[in-house]
């Protein structure tokens, strides 16, 4: 299990990491959201064309890596990790706890080279040969197998670093190495990816099935009681809850002690690590830790994407939606509602006009003290006469009335009146 990323859970906390000292805190809920929020498909399929340009093609045997990489636009190896690189970048934006998970996934390949040769070394060093192989075949089996995972770490730092290169890179670079097993690898790499993209498409499917009846129902709202709804659809529904289920034979567990923040010395607790190459799989245990805690989850109404509501008023989520100004869903909920309230409120208009107009006269003078005396003189004013009409006062002061209960020409007369309050100094 060298090299995996771990997941593992404390209360509504998750923590992703390598299982040693360094873990990432999330809130429980990211990895499932992260799933759901990226779209995969197109990924998917520019992966499987990359995969078809380069089937069938005879890489040689003589090439090397300065030359393929002269020629960028036809490097298996390259290609491939700049696939990577576009997909992890995209990913990260939208979900940094699924974008560490798909860190420790890109050395899923070198650790399947690495750790099929153990069995091969084990036979040489030990002499008990139980393999099937001729002590021959076997040496000329970790041959090719510490090839390959020489190539696998190459491209797994590669795809990380892209577009530099790693030191180690640049030494077989510099060496002047043929590459013919590094495209060979880089394709496996590929094949790789599209499996995972095929699994987490088609799973993305499926978790949208199973919140819809455990955790969000179809009014955007939370569901009561995740977790008997979760424990009843384990009961009745076998192909769903089945399908996702025998997953979780992939998930590995390790057992760590570890000792808590706030302990006394000598304190020590132990956390279950989770660990699978097949990433789904994890998603799918928070899904059911989600649920086992009750979680509320709602749909929010600007972007339509779930999230944990602070309480049962909250209806927008802390995403951001404005990339231009990098403000959330409900910082443009607010200022769409205070548009929406100042275009039906013909007093607000007024104000925010002639203090715009007031406000561009003084840009225009920068110098003119007087004039920026006199804006702040008014702005204080105004915004006190603002105060007061939002609360009626102005209206009752004025007119003796509600404002609610003016017809459309009263009001016209009374806006009118109102602006009184406002004229520039």
């Amino acid at each position: 299990m060298r090299g995996k990323t771990y997941v593992y859970f404390n209360g509504k906390t998750e923590y992703i990491g390598t299982g040693g000292e360094e873990q990432t805190a999330y809130p429980l809920g990211a990895l499932v959201f992260g799933t759901l929020d990226v779209d995969w498909e197109p990924y998917l399929e520019q992966a499987r064309a990359l995969r078809r340009a380069y089937t069938g093609v005879d890489f040689g045997e003589t090439c090397t890596m300065p030359q393929r990489l002269s020629e960028p636009e036809t490097c298996v190896y390259y290609q491939v990790a700049e696939f990577y690189h576009n997909m992890s970048l995209s990913v990260k934006t939208v979900s940094p706890a699924f974008f560490d998970l798909l860190e420790g996934y890109c050395l899923a390949v070198w650790r399947a080279y690495d750790q099929e040769s153990e069995p091969y070394l084990e036979a040489l060093a030990s002499g008990v040969n139980d393999t099937g192989l001729s002590r021959s075949e076997v040496h000329q089996r970790l041959i090719h197998l510490g090839n390959q995972a020489i190539t696998g770490n190459i491209m797994e730092g590669y795809c990380r670093s892209f577009p530099a290169y790693t030191e180690q890179m640049k030494y077989y670079i510099e060496w002047e190495t043929e590459d013919r097993s590094l495209c060979e690898t880089a394709l496996l790499v590929l094949d790789y990816f599209i499996n995972f993209l095929k699994k987490i498409s088609a799973f993305q499917k499926d978790l949208r099935a199973l919140i819809g009846v455990t955790l969000c129902g179809k009014d955007g709202q939370p569901l009561s009681a995740p977790s008997a709804r979760l424990l009843k659809l384990a009961e009745n529904d076998g192909e769903l809850y089945g399908r996702c289920s025998r997953m979780l034979d992939d998930v590995h567990i390790k057992l760590q002690q570890y000792i808590p923040e706030g302990i006394k010395k000598g304190g020590i607790a132990a956390a279950t690590f989770y660990a699978s190459d097949n990433l789904p799989a994890l998603v799918f245990l928070e899904f059911q830790q989600m649920c086992a805690l009750d979680l509320r989850v709602a749909r929010c109404e600007n972007c339509g994407r779930l999230f944990l509501p602070f309480s049962s008023r909250t209806k927008y989520c802390d995403r951001v939606c404005d990339e231009a100004i990098g403000a959330s869903c409900k910082e443009v909920a607010a200022r769409e509602k205070y548009a929406a309230q100042v275009k039906a409120d013909k007093a607000r208009q007024i104000y925010q006009q002639l203090r715009n107009k007031y406000q561009m006269r003084c840009a225009r003078a920068q110098g003119n003290a007087k004039m920026r005396e006199d804006y702040n003189k008014w702005r204080d004013t105004a915004q006190k006469a603002m105060v007061k009409y939002q609360v009626g006062d102005v209206f009752r002061a004025v007119f003796g009335m509600h404002s609610n209960s003016i017809e459309s020409k009263q009001a016209a007369q009374k806006i009118s009146l109102l602006c009184g309050l406002f004229a520039l100094l």
